[in-house]
């Protein structure tokens, strides 16, 4: 007898961390977790580089005779950022690669650990813009999140930029880029701003939610998506301005850092949809941070999907998406939770900065629409339809 062969589960992959640290305190753990004694080439945010965590960062590499550089990052990196910092590393020819940092910096710190083994500048190897491929021979890199919002500590590519009328923010991907150490310490996002912390936030969120509605979607990116939501939703008391009076902080702290890292991993595996899509083209036309993009973004092109819904099957899987999806956010949505994700969404946009106030003018627009997509979303929405949304956030 013959079994006919019936397939319920699509083939899928999984690209990941090869290690994970996780807990308050945990960057203590750090010379411990470094792959050899060699030179140490160390990027940052500005902010870190002054905190008491960097100064017991710093006497430890003193005190084992680590030889290292520190070098700090603010905003998004460029392609002429990353070739800098490529030639300091290669001066001391670092055998290692730290990133301490929001996701900018991660990624500066991504790109310099891909570039220390190739030749020339980043930008020949950038998606959409460059012609070469990475050789995958990438130094060792860690990645040590201080925001809770980018999930880079998890993904496998770095989102560099050049503003201006050529403007473009493009992505270096390869799997060697994934970190080999994710090491993430709560402590290190005590007293970020309610502003930032949603911002970052809005990312994680867009990034668990767009992996679900994703044609790439697997039971594995969907089981670390609902996760991540359930965590989103219990570390969103943090964007309440009153919130860090409150002395759960750093346990508020922890589940929006594994929000974020849940949904880096999701994004990696399952892709991303038309928020982001639009999100990047944004980010080249004008100085709006990804976090605040991706948060005014996310209700408009999520209300247009809600009302293209039809009965065939593809749209009922979405429509279970939005509704499940608003019950996790609003436990008491009942039969109304894609409404109730919908308008959660735009309480939290409605604190975020609108996109004219970052220096974005209506004559961009058509160029914005114009290089967007809708990446692996199952139901795509019409260029008229992406220019509305981001009329509808100016």
């Amino acid at each position: 007898m013959q079994l006919e062969k019936i397939e319920t589960v699509k083939p899928f992959y999984y690209h990941g961390n090869p290690k994970m640290v996780f807990g308050a305190g945990r960057i203590g753990d750090l010379l411990n977790l470094l792959p050899n004694g060699g030179p140490l080439f160390i990027v940052s945010s500005r902010h870190f580089s002054t905190s008491e965590a960097w100064k017991s960062v710093e006497a430890g590499l003193r005190k084992a005779g680590i030889l290292y550089i520190h070098e700090t990052v603010s905003g998004e990196p460029s392609p002429e950022v990353v070739d800098e910092l490529t030639l300091m590393a290669q001066g001391i020819r670092a055998q290692a690669l730290v990133s301490i940092g929001g996701g900018s910096v991660m990624d500066a710190g991504k790109a310099v650990s891909a570039m220390l083994r190739e030749q020339g500048s980043v930008f020949h190897y950038l998606e959409g813009v460059g012609t070469r491929k990475l050789s995958g021979a990438a130094v060792p890199f860690i990645a040590a999140p201080t925001t809770a919002g980018t999930g880079s500590e998890a993904a496998r590519n770095a989102v560099l930029s050049r503003r201006g009328a050529n403007g473009f923010k493009k992505s270096l991907r390869h799997d060697a880029l994934i970190p080999r150490i994710a090491l993430i310490d709560p402590e290190l996002a005590l007293g970020t701003s309610p502003e930032v912390t949603l911002a970052c936030g809005m990312d994680a969120l867009c990034q668990l939610l767009e992996p679900l509605l994703s044609t790439e979607a697997s039971p594995f990116t969907n089981a670390l998506s609902w996760a991540g939501l359930a965590h989103f939703h219990r570390g969103s008391q943090l964007f309440d301005e009153h919130s860090l009076l409150r002395k759960q902080e750093l346990s508020l702290r922890a589940e929006l850092a594994l929000a974020a890292y849940c949904s880096g991993i999701a994004l990696t595996n399952a892709g991303l949809g038309t928020v982001h899509g639009l999100a990047g083209p944004l980010g080249a036309a004008c100085d709006v941070p990804h976090g605040v993009a991706c948060g005014l973004l996310l209700a408009p092109v999520l209300r247009r999907l809600q009302h293209n819904l039809n009965d065939s099957e593809p749209h009922k899987r979405v429509a279970r998406i939005l509704q499940a999806a608003g019950c996790a956010l609003c436990p008491d949505a009942g039969a109304s939770g894609a409404a109730a994700l919908i308008e959660k969404i735009e309480s939290w946009a409605s604190r975020l900065p609108r996109l004219a106030s970052w220096g974005l003018k209506p004559d961009a627009l058509e160029r914005v629409v114009h290089v967007s997509d809708n990446k692996n979303f199952p139901l795509l929405l019409s260029a008229d339809e992406r220019r509305a949304c981001l009329e509808e956030t100016l």
